[in-house]
């Protein structure tokens, strides 16, 4: 369960290392800063987090949706889906899927791209990477895309703005979907927010990712 929750913060956060990631540095919506953290309180319309950089606090917009990770299957991963894929490298040179996640409608683009978890070059040959994406025809290497089966062994194939990737898939990859939640924020949840920096330099939101207690 740990690694599962660790792929599927890399496939929103990737391999930022502070609670707020400049914009530039993945495909994030216009305006939009992630930000990472634990959740302090809930006061009215302001949620509080404990970061890595300290302390941010964030309004919550009246269209407020929170999402949580929710178990799902390979069969749910179809042509112009957008999904995030962990894999690691092979012996042979070849990706291998340990985790699949997939996001719904208005949360395609976050993360977009293919990435190394670990950006250190004395790890890299053993790094996790990570692949935001869209499903798309059978390839080679980690990746997000569509599911098919050559000579026995199934692969994934990914599309996304500069490149396209596959990856082979285990039969028991684990797979997990991000759905809207009622359940509301409590102290001590890990928290993904994408927020939208106001005039005032505060944050505002109206989507939450329930990473975890």
């Amino acid at each position: 369960m740990k690694t599962a929750v660790l792929s599927f913060v890399g496939s929103i956060v990737l391999f930022s290392t502070v609670a707020t990631v400049a914009a530039s540095a993945q495909s994030w919506p216009a305006g939009i800063t992630p930000v990472r953290g634990v959740v302090t309180s809930v006061s009215g319309d302001v949620l509080a987090l404990s970061s890595q950089t300290g302390p941010v606090k964030i309004h919550l917009g009246s269209s407020l949706k929170v999402y949580k990770r929710t178990p799902s299957d390979l069969a749910k991963v179809n042509s112009e889906s957008f999904v995030g894929v962990t894999s690691v490298k092979q012996p042979d040179g070849s990706e291998r899927a340990t985790n699949i996640n997939i996001f719904p409608e208005e949360l395609r683009g976050i993360g977009e791209g293919s990435y190394l978890m670990d950006p250190n070059p004395a790890r890299s040959a053993s790094s996790s990477r990570m692949t935001n994406g869209t499903v798309a025809g059978p390839a080679s290497r980690m990746t997000n895309g569509t599911v098919s089966t050559r000579s026995g062994a199934a692969t994934l194939s990914v599309q996304y703005s500069g490149g396209m990737q596959t990856i082979s898939v285990p039969r028991d990859v684990s797979v997990t979907a991000l759905t809207p939640t009622t359940d509301k924020l409590k102290p001590g949840e890990n928290v993904f927010v994408l927020a939208k920096t106001l005039q005032d330099g505060s944050f505002s939101t109206t989507s939450i990712v329930l990473i975890g207690p």
